[in-house]
């Protein structure tokens, strides 16, 4: 009978855990010598090396940063010549990492007038369980550069924008975690230069990340 109030127990708290909100949560550092906000020039996305300029992957990435910058009211270069920014994306995963993220449940059971009743974190004469939940927890790594375009072939290339998205969380992928990423390296950019600030983003109830590896679908952290 123990076991097996436990267990529904556990199972309405994990259940309870799925319908909760999911974030992407990144530590945003920027240096940058542009205006207050920039608007009207033309950019240039350029990949960093050739197995990257032909990586599918890469491109997805790179419209996505297209999007944002045309949102920022930036054009995207067609013409002769050269564009006034030149805008280059790096990214990777560390992990998943030697120490984990634990968190113990305590479950406290007894039986009272009107039969078994329980409450979280024990109370008068329980019999206790202590559950710990362990959690591999992953760093990707975004880091988004912008140089003058004018200088951007000769020997000292201008960088007038750099930025670092640093994002601890279960998902072990980059792909779907990336658009939430950009979207806190843009937060009201291009912001106070150097400072680091915390961006958390929610991600949509209906993105569903069961096809990815260690799929944390369940979890408040994605």
């Amino acid at each position: 009978m123990k076991t097996r109030l436990i267990g529904l127990i556990v199972g309405a708290f994990a259940l309870s855990a799925c319908v909760g909100p999911r974030y992407v949560t990144s530590d945003v550092t920027r240096f940058h010598t542009l205006p207050a906000a920039p608007s009207g020039q033309s950019f240039a996305i350029t990949a960093l090396d050739k197995e990257q300029e032909q990586s599918l992957e890469y491109k997805q990435y790179a419209d996505m940063l297209n999007n944002k910058l045309v949102g920022l009211g930036l054009r995207q270069f067609t013409g002769a010549g050269k564009a006034d920014f030149v805008v280059t994306l790096k990214y990777g995963v560390e992990g998943p990492s030697p120490d984990v993220r634990s968190s113990n449940v305590n479950v406290g059971i007894g039986y009272g007038f009107g039969g078994p009743h329980w409450r979280w974190g024990g109370w008068y004469d329980p019999i206790n369980d202590n559950y710990a939940n362990t959690q591999q927890v992953y760093v990707r790594r975004v880091d988004l550069d912008i140089y003058n375009g004018a200088t951007y072939d000769s020997a000292k290339p201008e960088r007038v924008f750099e930025g670092r998205a640093l994002s601890e969380g279960l998902n072990g992928q980059i792909v779907p975690v990336m658009p939430y990423i950009l979207e806190a390296l843009f937060k009201d950019f291009p912001g106070a230069s150097g400072t680091t600030r915390t961006v958390r983003i929610e991600v949509p109830r209906d993105v569903d990340a069961a096809g990815t590896v260690s799929s944390p679908s369940a979890r408040s952290s994605y």
